[in-house]
Formats: structure tokens, sequence, C-alpha cells
């Protein structure tokens, strides 16, 4: 995963934290449409947010 980026620029930032939160906590009860979902939307919120054009 080439994550690092994202997570540099976003640090702080309640929402992405929130992001990060869920992903990791489907990631653990196995839930892999759910974990692409949060990484999906975490993007958008860096791209609408932060100015991160990814």
């Amino acid at each position: 995963m080439s994550a690092q980026p994202d997570r540099e620029a976003a640090e702080g930032c309640r929402t992405c934290e929130q992001f990060d939160l869920e992903e990791a906590v489907a990631r653990a009860e196995g839930d892999g449409s759910r974990e692409t979902d949060c990484r999906v939307l975490r993007r958008r919120h860096l791209a609408a947010d932060h100015d991160d054009g990814a």
C-alpha cells in the first residue's frame, strides 16, 4: 500500500483519524469491503478538504 503520504498530509485531522479507525476495525473484523470503502472515502476527503490531488 502506498498510503504513507496520505497519512502524513492528514496528521491531526479528526475526520482522517476516524476513517483510519473505521478501516482498522473493518480489517480486524475481516470486512474487506468496508475496509476498502473507508480508504475510498478517506481519499475523497483528502482531495476535498486537504487539497490533495490524489
